[in-house]
This record gives C-alpha cells, structure tokens and sequence, in this order.
C-alpha cells in the first residue's frame, strides 16, 4: 500500500480532515436530477415529434418512465439528506461525506452548458445529450456508495516516541461485504499538535469482500508534545472520478513524542561534584547488584568467606576469591527553568527545547547508571510540577511523560519560588534559560547548594552533545 505524509503548517480543517469541505444540507445530485427531470418534462413532446409516427407511443413512454425517476430521486435526495445528517451524527459509527473534484465540477460545468444552450436555442438533442449525460454521474455516486457500504478502518500507533524519530503508523481497512470488493481507497488520517496539523493519506488499491487489508504511513515528529490523531476517513472515486464519496470515522489516538536526549561526557558526574563542591556519595556494600565482578584473585586474610568462589577454588587446589568494582552512584537534584519572554523570538523557542533536553538528558543518564539512583526534578515554566524521589526504569517513563508536556513561562526566578535540596547526597543542579540570574538568587546560590547552568545553543556545555535529527 502507499503511504504519504503531507504538512500544512497551521492551517485548521474540518472534522473530515479536508480543507474546505462543503457543508451544505443540499444534495447536489438531487438538484441535478430534479432540474434533468423538469427539463425532459418541458422538451417530451418535443422531443416525440422528432421520432416516426410508429416509435412515437414507446419514446413517450420511455421519457415518462425518465422523468419519474429523476424527479423521485431528485426530491428524496433533497428532502432526506438532512434527516440521514441528523441520524448520523449520534448513533451510527461513520459519517457520509460527498463531494466533488475538479473533474466532477467540469463535467457538471459541460452539462449545465449544454442545458442552457438547448433552451436558449431550442435543440431538443441537445437536451438528450444532457439528459444521458446525468447517467455517468448517477452511476458513479451510486458505485461509489456500494464500494463504501459495510467497510471500517482502524490504526495500530505507538503510544510514545523519541522527537527525531521515524515512526510507522498502521492503517486496516475491513470489507464486510461477502462478494463485492473496494476499488481504489483512500484512507486519510488526520495528525494535530498544538502548532501544527498534519495529513496522511494511505491508498488501497483492492480490498476483496469479506478480507483486510492493512497499510503503512510514516511520520518524524519534529517537536515534542501530545499528537491527536483521528479523525479518519475512507474515500474512493471509483469508477469513473466524477463525485467522491467518504465515510469518516472517529478514531482517537495519541502519540507523546518526548524530548531529545543527548550524551554526556564520561566525566560529567565528578567534574559537577568537584565544582559544586565535595557532594557526599553512597557506595553499596557486601557485593550487590550495582558491583560488578572485577576478577578472582587468592584468598587473603581478612577477606569475606562469603566471597569465595567455590569451583574456581575446587579446580584450583586453593581458595579463589570474587573481587568487585563498588561504583559509587551520584543522585540528582535538578531545577528546570523554562522562561521565556512574553513574545518569543525563534532563538527563545530554541533554547527552551535544548533546555528540556539537557535536563532530560542529565536525569536519564543518572536513572539508567543504577536501580539506586534517585532523582528529584523541579519544572518552572507555566507553573510549578515537581517529581521527588524517581528511581529506576518506572521513573524514566514518568519523567520522559512530564518533559513531553512543560511549557515555558515568563515569571521571576527568586530563591523564594524553589523548595530547599532534598537531601545533601543530592547533586544540585540549575538549568536556565535565562542570560543571567537575579541578585537575590546570586546571593543565595550558596545555602541552595545548586549549581547554574546557563542555555546557549551557540555554545553547548563541554560535558553534553545532541546529534543532528
């Protein structure tokens, strides 16, 4: 199946994910087929008088018979298109949508020519032609209706993402109908974020009756934030691409794009802790999870018996010994601050962004260097969210789901609107947007024990990178 992916900045749609669709309660094939019908009513004896004395009772018939249809199907289409809109828009499951393309409107453009010249020049041919004409159209709005009937789609998405990352969205299409296939359908999605909306289109060239068929479209989110999807809709032209009929279905998703994350110098934990200066560490003892094995060695005295590895000594004659690295793991204590001025410039919105990133960056790396690790996150932006006390894989999802979602405000950053450390065994830390600080934080930097690091995306940290998406 193909896939495509189209962006059209800010532009806001429908709810059938098209841009300008019509919305009118008047069916514009009823209107055809009322005004066809008046018009061979007008022109029939007109029309008889042209034909053999012999032929003349059946054409009369036949153009009866052509009247009737067209004026019943005219006025049911017109009088019953709003009680169908009002009946499905609450308890049915997809929403009929007609429309138009350029090629229908061309073809409607000829026969409304051909109607006018025929009455202004009195040629009852060409009020035949118009007259034969509307049955093309007929049958495509008819088809098109019958390849639509009884198919439902669905989306298989992921629930998150990394901003950068190509992402595959499935698309299934399920035809109920037992015998007659779907030709030619066009299954388009609607994506939203909160500055854009985005439209992806995924074309089934057949469906076969009583089957599924499944498709694939790709997306790379470019920010970070919560993307709505839905709602989506199935169209087809099919047969002839004179009218478009769709179904659109109200299928809500939602994909949580988080941050970017970058890396961190090997020596970033150490050189902190020395310029933040002397934070106490905690080591692990008696050999747990975090202590990996160095290399066995003999035993010596004074070494635990627990340690001895018994079939190394077994094989060995002597007693051999398990020596460990104990790795002193450094916990986090950061303050993210996301000002932004009340009119941003595209460098603000740049800095906030490589802001989260960092600060994401700094709090993964120390959640993922063990399961003992713990962090404590302070977000200033629009308001206050705080996370205290996040450990383990569990607290990497939990602070990925809030960095997804912060947004950046234009308060005052006072020592008065940051709580006090957690703990001392907590390295402090201050990510800023700001150029500089004020005099009360300046002078307070001290008893908050929090070390400032100041955002510029011309100049990155020595100690941190982020790769190119």
């Amino acid at each position: 199946m193909i896939g495509r992916t189209s962006h059209q900045g800010s532009n806001r749609r429908g709810p059938t994910g098209r841009v300008g669709e019509s919305r009118a309660g008047v069916s514009l094939n009823g209107l055809l087929a009322l005004v066809c019908g008046i018009g061979l009513l007008l022109v029939r004896e007109a029309l008889v008088s042209t034909t053999s004395p012999a032929a003349q009772s059946s054409v009369r018939i036949l153009l009866w018979v052509a009247v009737v249809l067209l004026l019943v199907v005219g006025v049911r289409e017109v009088l019953g298109r709003g009680i169908r809109r009002a009946r499905t828009g609450v308890g049915r499951r997809a929403r009929r949508v007609r429309r138009a393309p350029r090629e229908g409107l061309l073809y409607l453009g000829l026969m409304a020519a051909l109607l006018v010249g025929s009455f202004l020049g009195g040629d009852n041919l060409l009020m035949l032609v118009v007259a034969l004409m509307i049955g093309p159209w007929l049958l495509n709005a008819w088809a098109s209706d019958m390849l639509l009937w009884r198919c439902e789609v669905k989306r298989k998405v992921p629930d998150r993402v990394m901003a950068g990352e190509v992402l595959s969205v499935e698309v299934i299409v399920e035809n109920r109908k037992r015998l007659v296939p779907s030709w030619l359908v066009l299954a388009s999605d609607q994506i939203e974020n909160d500055a854009e909306v985005l439209e992806s289109q995924v074309l089934f060239a057949r469906v076969p009756g009583g089957d599924c068929r499944s498709g694939y479209y790709r997306m790379r989110p470019g920010r970070r934030g919560r993307y709505r999807l839905g709602p989506i809709e199935l169209s087809t032209r099919f047969p002839l691409g004179l009218i478009e009929r769709g179904l659109v279905f109200h299928r809500p998703d939602e994909i949580r794009v988080y941050p970017r994350l970058g890396r961190l110098a090997a020596g970033w934990h150490q050189a902190q802790a020395e310029t933040a200066g002397s934070v106490p560490r905690r080591a692990r003892r008696g050999g747990g999870a975090d202590d990996q094995l160095q290399r066995l060695r003999e035993f010596r005295s004074g070494d635990n018996p627990k340690a001895v590895h018994w079939r190394t000594s077994a094989r060995r004659g002597e007693l051999m010994v398990r020596e460990f690295d104990r790795h002193q793991h450094q916990h986090l204590d950061l303050v993210l601050d996301l000002w932004q001025p009340n009119r941003p410039t595209r460098d603000d919105r740049q800095r906030v962004e490589l802001a989260v990133s960092l600060a994401a960056t700094l709090c993964v790396e120390t959640l993922r260097q063990s399961s003992d690790a713990r962090v404590a996150l302070t977000v200033l932006g629009e308001g206050v969210s705080e996370l205290i006390d996040l450990t383990g894989p569990s607290g990497v999802n939990e602070l990925l789901d809030l960095m997804a979602t912060v947004r950046p405000g234009a308060g005052d950053l006072t020592a008065r609107s940051l709580r006090p450390p957690v703990s001392a065994h907590l390295l402090g830390v201050l990510v800023t947007t700001r150029a500089e600080l004020t005099p009360e934080w300046a002078e307070t930097e001290g008893r908050n024990a929090r070390l400032p690091v100041h955002v510029d995306p011309d100049r990155l940290p020595s100690w941190f990178a982020i790769g190119e998406a």
